[in-house]
């Protein structure tokens, strides 16, 4: 019995890094010293409400790898990052071998807020919520067919706090819904930003 047996059940797993990103809302925010003077960002007094988690990404990397197992026969076969473009299961603009070594080569733009100008009801928090595990798992019952070219992957860039940008991604399988997998959360990082399209990125 070959892994891909369409006679039997077979799981997908899509395992390596990645992030939550999402917004925190602020019902307050204190920035002036008894003066009136405006503090430094670090020294805000900030009151946080309701967090609403906004995406969830795949490192685009080499920690990304694929599993595909049959459930029937215990077989299994690995698909490694380098490997995707090949296969025809990634099939876009970058190449993954060029990714190897490293994600980016883009640096990442500091983004910076004029607090003088701002209003206290356009700040907010953006925070990351770094995780390592399975991102999602896909399964193939009797008689149901796996095709590379059902994968379909939404490429971004992230800026994950460092000094080039992440290539991150989400991916689907056509007509099936992905199933979450068991994940660790590393330290979650906040990072205070406005909403409104005047802030200063230079």
């Amino acid at each position: 019995m070959s892994v891909n047996d369409v006679n039997s059940i077979r799981k997908l797993l899509i395992l390596g890094n990645g992030w939550f990103v999402g917004k925190i809302p602020l019902a307050y925010i204190g920035r002036h010293s008894c003066s009136g003077a405006i503090l430094d960002e670090e020294d805000f007094e900030l009151e946080e409400c309701i967090e609403e988690v906004q995406h969830e990404f795949l490192s685009f990397s080499n920690s990304m790898y694929m599993i595909f197992k049959n459930l029937n026969s215990k077989q299994e076969e690995r698909f490694e990052f380098r490997h995707l473009k090949k296969l025809g299961i990634y099939r876009g603009n970058l190449n993954p071998e060029d990714l190897i070594l490293t994600n980016s080569f883009e640096r990442t733009k500091k983004y910076t807020i004029n607090h003088w100008e701002t209003d206290d009801e356009e700040y907010y928090l953006e925070f990351q919520d770094p995780w390592k595990g399975v991102y999602g798992e896909f399964t193939f019952h009797k008689g149901e067919i796996f095709d590379f070219e059902k994968f379909e992957f939404n490429i971004e860039k992230l800026d994950a706090g460092f000094h080039f940008y992440e290539w991150v991604c989400q991916v689907c399988y056509l007509g099936k819904s992905r199933e979450k997998g068991k994940i660790n959360k590393g330290k979650r990082k906040k990072r205070l930003r406005i909403e409104k399209l005047g802030s200063k990125i230079t």
